[in-house]
């Protein structure tokens, strides 16, 4: 049986095959660049071994920025479940006020087309289909 680190880690794996690159979206609650996916807390079937817990599904992580996903994370740990949609409220208005809207739409244009280039060189997205994202963003 594998282990639960490697089972973890595995998760993480799949979620970026599903959903690329976390740095490829903003950040769900600030904004700003994502730079990891954080497992949302709110899949019934999740999974905890020995000390990790994660979900099968990749439909139960977010693209978050290392400060909204350590302060996420620290309040799941400190307080359970029933505080996380209250640390969400908090964290996106925090974002809010910390990035301004201009900030924020820059990162979305430069995500898209981050994730456009990916999509389009694994031949997800013809390359008209890209150019038509491309045109309707720039």
């Amino acid at each position: 049986m594998p282990t639960a680190e490697y089972e973890y880690k595995a998760a993480h794996k799949r979620v970026v095959e599903a959903k690329g690159p976390a740095s490829h979206k903003p950040c769900q609650f600030c904004g700003t660049f994502a730079a990891e996916w954080s497992y949302n807390h709110q899949d019934p079937a999740e999974v905890y071994r020995d000390g990790y817990l994660w979900s099968e599904n990749t439909a139960y992580y977010m693209p978050l920025c290392k400060r909204d996903h350590r302060a996420y994370d620290r309040a799941f740990r400190q307080h359970g479940k029933p505080v996380l949609a209250a640390v969400a409220d908090a964290l996106t208005e925090a974002g809010q006020q910390r990035y301004d809207e201009e900030h924020r739409e820059a990162v979305k244009a430069l995500t898209l087309d981050r994730w456009r280039v990916r999509e389009t060189g694994l031949g997800y997205l013809s390359p008209e289909e890209s150019a038509a994202i491309a045109g309707g963003h720039r």
